[in-house]
């Protein structure tokens, strides 16, 4: 996989007081391409309700650049900036790139599989392990020896 991106459009639902898109909105989108990358190497909702697994985050950062305002629309990406050999934890880089390519924000979240009959953190089975590293990296891509 090259690339995974998506092009949204700033709704009149995403904007705040200052008529910028509100901070929340950023991580709802973010959130969202995440489901269609899981989705896009065999890991949808439906597929990890079979396996009983669900993503889980531990950290959610957000730092901006540029205000993006209604109307305007917006390119956000996804990559892997880190994982371990099994794929049980990983941190996903986002950015939200304007119509001139310049960066309005960057989120990184941090996260693990969680058994969720269990309530605790697993891996992912054997025959999925692999799909993880067909996301594409960050250029400071990092594969992470466990603790």
């Amino acid at each position: 996989m090259q690339e995974f991106s998506f092009s949204f459009e700033v709704r009149w639902a995403d904007i705040d007081a200052n008529r910028h898109m509100r901070h929340s909105a950023y991580n709802d989108y973010a959130a969202h391409l995440r489901v269609k990358l899981l989705k896009a190497i065999d890991l949808d909702l439906a597929r990890l309700a079979e396996l009983n697994l669900g993503p889980v985050l531990f950290r959610e950062e957000t730092i901006f650049y540029r205000e993006l305002n209604m109307g305007e629309t917006i390119c956000v990406d996804v990559k892997l900036q880190k994982t371990r050999p099994d794929g049980s934890r990983w941190t996903f880089v986002h950015e939200f790139k304007k119509q001139d390519d310049k960066i309005a924000a960057r989120i990184t979240v941090d996260g693990a599989w969680i058994d969720l009959t269990k309530r605790k953190l697993t891996t992912l089975p054997e025959q999925y392990r692999q799909n993880i590293f067909t996301i594409p990296h960050s250029d400071d891509f990092i594969l992470e020896e466990p603790a």
